[in-house]
């Protein structure tokens, strides 16, 4: 089985449980940024796994256009969806904020992987805020958020059990 995890991220968290989850499936996994992605991308894969990193309950919006143009052709494919957002959520709400009712309805699987905060990533603005952010955490006595690697590893499971009942 072919599968392509095509994803968007305003940091490199998203990126890097896409690559832990590809590495745990049982199968010809093609990681697709979404700057890569073309709609005939789609055709070439027999399984799909969209992934966001998700900022005040929204994606990015070059994959919420990916969508949209691409939605009758997702629709018809085994897919699956994955958020990196903050742990504290409902994780259905945030899905179908982040993505549509339609296409949270025709996935397989969705799951929130968690989020990290790099203070090595982006511009100046954006080290700061998260330097900021961390230290924040600290004074509070918080732990810094992390990738739910559980979660990862339920959501390879069910793919890779989905796999192994496959008739071709």
């Amino acid at each position: 089985m072919k599968i392509a995890i095509i994803y968007s991220t305003s940091s490199e968290s998203t990126k890097k449980s896409c690559k832990l989850l590809s590495a745990k499936l049982e199968s010809d996994v093609q990681l697709i940024p979404i700057e890569k992605a073309k709609s005939e991308c789609i055709l070439k894969y027999n399984f799909l796994i969209l992934a966001g990193s998700a900022y005040n309950g929204k994606v990015q919006s070059s994959l919420k256009i990916y969508i949209s143009r691409n939605m009758k052709t997702l629709k018809e494919k085994p897919l699956a969806l994955a958020i990196n957002c903050e742990d504290n959520i409902d994780i259905k709400d945030r899905l179908n904020k982040t993505f549509s009712d339609e296409l949270v309805n025709s996935s397989c699987i969705s799951s929130n992987f968690g989020y990290e905060l790099n203070p090595n990533e982006g511009n100046f603005i954006e080290k700061r805020k998260t330097n900021n952010l961390i230290e924040s955490y600290r004074k509070n006595g918080k732990s810094l958020p992390s990738l739910n690697i559980d979660e990862i590893d339920k959501f390879a499971d069910y793919i890779n059990n989905m796999i192994e009942q496959r008739v071709d």
